[in-house]
């Protein structure tokens, strides 16, 4: 009976103990573990030996540069061949096949409790308008995930490495800039009621220095939407002989934490809006010149519409940082966005929205100042839009 008893402690231990994972690093910001994600990467490690990709997770694929990718896969390889495993498969293929990525899996499991939990985080989501078959899918996908957590012991894989999970956080949390979201928050006049980011140390990325992927979720609470974050490890390091034995953990990059938690979360700021001048913005693609497309298309920027987009989300993190008197932090943040991302209308825009930071009564909100972004958008050429590139390429 007392070995029975023990045996319950450190179950329900195991299973609690990743809700630890978590640094609040003000009222409104964290930085958390999430047991759906890391449960469904994986699985998912164990699902591509079946259905042979997804993403950057490949059949076969050397992952010893993650340390939780390399271990976990070890750690669960077991399973691969059960019938859990087989069945996720099967899921993950359905979605893969329809989307050509896994997003939208991710999208749903961080709407879910934590594992073993069951139910919606705050409400059920809706379907995708485009794919609403797929909802069904994403949703038994999560009842095999749990299953999986429970059989596989998920719980106490996380548990035992607590130490690892910890100095993911703590990795990444010393860099995160909490003051600059109040600051955020004012330049734009609109505020979140949080904003979270999750890591996930068993996503897997290819090896390479400095790569790494972030998807922005969509949380939907009460409140309203919560802007989010979940990225990979972003840092490559050797393969050491056990998860004990690691002294770094995949997280210590300022450069792209700086990148994803300004950067990123302001995206939630500006995208909603633009899709309302979505039309009249695309209308003037004609902007979108082959000199512009030849500087850009290698930062991901391939059209128009997306090049407006990134302009003002990037506009917004230079203006933040001088409204903070950070001048240093805000040349900076030129010199990256326009000599290395090419951001070549950042000197345009900052210009004129002088206009909006000095007339806060007439534009309380960046809302309310858009049209005559767009309006300015509009009254470029692409003769001009060439200039600029000859001036700062």
């Amino acid at each position: 009976m007392m070995k029975k008893f023990i045996w319950f402690i450190l179950l329900f231990f195991a299973q609690q103990s990743v809700a630890q994972y978590k640094d609040q690093l003000s009222a409104k910001v964290s930085v958390a573990i999430n047991a759906n994600l890391e449960t469904y990467f994986f699985a998912e490690r164990l699902a591509v030996e079946h259905i042979n990709n997804i993403v950057f997770d490949q059949k076969g694929g050397d992952y010893d540069h993650q340390p939780i990718v390399h271990f976990g896969y070890q750690h669960f390889s077991p399973n691969v061949n059960s019938p859990v495993i087989i069945r996720i498969s099967k899921l993950i293929e359905q979605v893969r096949n329809t989307y050509y990525d896994n997003g939208p899996i991710l999208n749903y499991l961080i709407n879910q409790k934590e594992f073993p939990a069951t139910g919606a985080l705050y409400s059920e989501l809706p379907a995708d308008p485009a794919h609403p078959e797929i909802k069904p899918v994403l949703a038994e996908l999560t009842d095999s995930l749990r299953s999986f957590y429970k059989q596989a012991n998920v719980g106490a894989f996380l548990a035992e490495n607590a130490r690892f999970y910890k100095g993911a956080i703590y990795e990444f949390a010393k860099d995160v800039d909490a003051p600059s979201f109040p600051a955020l928050e004012k330049w734009h006049g609109k505020a979140f009621s949080q904003y979270r980011v999750f890591l996930t140390p068993g996503m897997p990325v290819t090896k390479g220095e400095d790569n790494y992927r972030g998807f922005g979720p969509s949380i939907m609470s009460p409140e309203g939407l919560i802007p989010g974050m979940i990225t990979s490890s972003d840092k490559m390091l050797p393969l050491m002989p056990s998860l004990a034995q690691y002294q770094q953990f995949g997280f210590d990059n300022p450069n792209v934490t700086h990148f994803l938690t300004r950067h990123e979360m302001g995206h939630s700021f500006v995208n909603p809006l633009l899709d309302k001048y979505r039309t009249q913005i695309v209308g003037d693609s004609v902007l979108y010149t082959p000199q512009l497309k030849e500087i850009l298309a290698p930062h991901y920027i391939n059209d128009w519409f997306v090049c407006v987009t990134e302009h003002l989300v990037r506009l917004a993190e230079i203006r933040t940082a001088v409204s903070m008197k950070s001048f240093k932090e805000a040349e900076r943040l030129r010199k990256f966005h326009i000599y290395e991302e090419k951001c070549v209308l950042l000197p345009l825009l900052e210009v004129k929205i002088k206009q909006y930071e000095s007339n806060r009564k007439r534009y309380p909100t960046f809302e309310s100042y858009l049209p005559q972004l767009v309006a300015y958008f509009h009254s470029l050429t692409p003769e001009m839009i060439n200039a600029q590139i000859k001036k700062y390429k």
